[in-house]
């Protein structure tokens, strides 16, 4: 398939929001979509800000600033909008001939972020200008391949959607289902006046309203449930590497760039944590005998990580088929130590929960970035239930976050797809969706 020059297939838009006939203000991000803008706009000539129709690109031409990627967007939500005067606003002109979703699809591929770098230029910064963008050279197939080729992909992308709005839904029910039994307190108990099982059931009713025995708790400043306590995380956790090692002054702790190889222990960053699982299909990986001379503790399957600098609270399960996996020193991972007074799936919970997360960034020292220490985290305190509650609950929530983990992973398949598709357009393959 031969290339063509996108200069002869686009042209530059420039119209001004002089009518005011919108104020919705979007951004460009680093991952490609056009997002709602947090620039405080009270008092601001909206006026001057340009134009952006559905169907059209904007685009940063400063490179300089962005790591590895350009910030360009298709305008696919709005019919109209609103970017800054930074942007540079292009249509495709003729949508019979290139299709805006087909050269969305080719701006989304790593190599044209690395071709836009290599060719951007400047001395302060450098910027990849709309001379440059107009040499830009790439395949255009036939408009009925680049429709098949645009469907697929959507497809998906649709998949993806609806797989990310079911996890929604069930960590919506996880946290409804927190709320419920431990802050609410009115977890399912059996009244000892209902006299026992009635034909071989236990009569279970709300424990709160059901006259379910409170006590004061000063610490708190309220009521809680009989037997519950305040604890510190120390007497909960199996966590020896908290106690042994002091936050990174003795010993290597990270390995360095020329340790990755192709295959071995998984190393997890910050960035590998994603909303609902740790992604490990996208991670590094170190050598075993590596990893070994690492001063950190290795996580495993069913530990609860958080982050806790920079970008802290962070939290997600930990689901691996890997015998270990390497932390980046900004996660800390709990690992249960007694099973009968707790459960991840509790852990989990708390640690998502807002009254924990509060905590956690009220304890967290505040310098360049925010951050709190390994050893200090041991002094945070939980309200721990009775041990029966917690595995009742175990019960309820470990299901709903094993369904989550097997979306988020069928959602890395698809988007592993989508890669493969977008790596595809350069010789003009189709990958087959699933």
């Amino acid at each position: 398939m031969s290339y063509r020059r996108l200069g002869d297939y686009i042209r530059q838009v420039n119209v001004r929001n002089r009518s005011l006939e919108t104020n919705v203000l979007l951004g460009v991000s680093i991952t490609k979509k056009l997002i709602p803008s947090i620039a405080n706009v009270i008092g601001t000539d909206m006026s001057v800000y340009k134009v952006i129709e559905k169907r059209q690109f904007a685009y940063g031409t400063v490179t300089s600033r962005n790591g590895d990627k350009i910030s360009i967007a298709l305008s696919d939500q709005y019919e109209k909008a609103l970017v800054s005067q930074i942007y540079v606003v292009f249509e495709v002109i003729d949508t019979e001939e290139l299709l805006p979703e087909y050269l969305m699809m080719w701006f989304s591929r790593p190599e044209f972020d690395r071709y836009v770098r290599f060719h951007s230029h400047g001395s302060t910064r450098e910027t990849f200008d709309w001379e440059d963008m107009c040499e830009v050279e790439l395949p255009i197939p036939s408009i009925e391949e680049q429709r098949q080729i645009v469907a697929q992909y959507q497809s998906i992308a649709n998949k993806i959607k609806v797989n990310e709005q079911i996890c929604e839904k069930l960590e919506a029910a996880a946290q409804a289902l927190y709320k419920h039994w431990f802050v609410d307190f009115e977890f399912p108990y059996s009244p000892p006046s209902e006299g026992g099982p009635q034909d071989g059931v236990a009569i279970e009713k709300p424990y709160k309203s059901s006259g379910g025995k409170m006590v004061w708790n000063e610490e708190l400043g309220k009521e809680i449930p009989e037997g519950w306590e305040i604890v510190k995380l120390q007497y909960l956790i199996d966590n020896d590497y908290i106690f042994k090692n002091q936050d990174g002054n003795h010993g290597e702790i990270h390995p360095k760039s020329s340790d990755f190889v192709d295959k071995g222990v998984p190393f997890l960053m910050v960035n590998n944590v994603k909303k609902y699982c740790a992604d490990l299909t996208n991670c590094n990986f170190i050598s075993d005998d590596q990893a070994r001379k690492l001063r950190i503790g290795f996580a495993k399957d069913n530990d609860v990580l958080i982050t806790h600098k920079a970008t802290i609270g962070k939290t997600v399960m930990l689901f691996t088929n890997y015998e270990k996996v390497v932390l980046t020193p900004q996660i800390t991972y709990y690992r249960i130590k007694d099973k009968h007074k707790m459960r991840s799936s509790f852990l989990y919970s708390v640690f998502k929960s807002q009254e924990f997360q509060n905590q956690f960034a009220a304890f967290s020292e505040q310098s360049t970035r925010s951050y709190l220490s390994i050893l200090n985290q041991r002094f945070l305190e939980i309200l721990l239930p009775t041990s029966n509650v917690i595995i009742n609950y175990d019960e309820q929530a470990a299901v709903l976050l094993k369904q989550i983990y097997n979306y988020t992973q069928i959602n890395q398949k698809l988007t592993q797809l989508q890669s493969l598709l977008l790596s595809r357009l350069a010789v003009g393959e189709e990958a087959e969706a699933s």
